[in-house]
């Protein structure tokens, strides 16, 4: 019943044109050497040593885990910073590629939620069962792949793109390190967890923002404590 709702008052040419760029959108995002090489880091680790070098950091810690916080929030503000921060785009335009990149993000979270709850992986140090999915690396490397799009869109000198990927990645897997130091996930659970929240940011830029007019109007509504946004799409 889903389906024929989402698709209602639909075409056969929007929905020949949706399936396509969606296909198209998918494509990218998977072939992405992000995305393929962190799910074949992973395989390599799970098959050798994965257990042997999460073990090694939990007593070693490289990071103090009260950075977390603030390495998420860098990632948070690159990520809206570089939305607002493509030259090209005009205020509407602005207003789309932020509102992409929050429901992107958005999406990246309830993924995390969603794995957290289906596969019951045991973490290292065995107190939880939920080490497949998390916060602290599928969120922040979704994030840093709507970044990194972002950037592309800029006309900035070189130098300073590289620099504010660099600030993206680096945030992003600072936070996922600190969770291997806790003990709540493995390497290899974090570099799934990164492959899976890449591979959604540049599904959401390729299928939203690579044609900014499929986004077609925005609006919002307030009931008693709720905020709703309501977007209306075209393909």
């Amino acid at each position: 019943m889903l389906i024929p709702f989402l698709f209602y008052g639909c075409t056969s040419k929007q929905i020949s044109a949706a399936y396509q760029n969606t296909k198209d959108a998918s494509w990218v995002a998977i072939t992405d050497e992000v995305t393929w090489g962190s799910a074949l880091g992973a395989a390599a680790l799970y098959a050798t040593y994965d257990d042997d070098i999460t073990q090694h950091y939990i007593k070693h810690n490289i990071f103090d885990s009260n950075i977390d916080e603030n390495l998420r929030t860098i990632n948070n503000l690159t990520m809206y910073a570089s939305a607002l921060a493509v030259e090209k785009d005009t205020n509407e335009q602005k207003v789309k590629r932020v509102t992409v990149d929050f429901i992107g993000s958005a999406t990246a979270r309830g993924t995390t939620t969603t794995l957290n709850k289906i596969i019951k992986k045991e973490s290292p140090v065995g107190d939880e069962e939920y080490a497949i999915g998390s916060h602290h690396a599928l969120d922040p490397f979704a994030k840093s792949a709507l970044t990194r799009r972002n950037v592309s869109d800029m006309s900035s000198p070189l130098w300073f793109k590289y620099s504010i990927n660099t600030v993206s990645y680096l945030s992003a897997s600072g936070s996922a390190f600190t969770r291997v130091q806790e003990g709540g996930h493995s390497v290899a659970d974090q570099l799934v967890s990164a492959s899976i929240g890449n591979f959604i940011g540049l599904f959401f830029y390729e299928l939203f923002l690579k044609e900014t007019n499929n986004l077609q109007s925005i609006q919002t509504s307030f009931d008693e404590n709720k905020v709703m946004l309501t977007t209306r799409w075209t393909f």
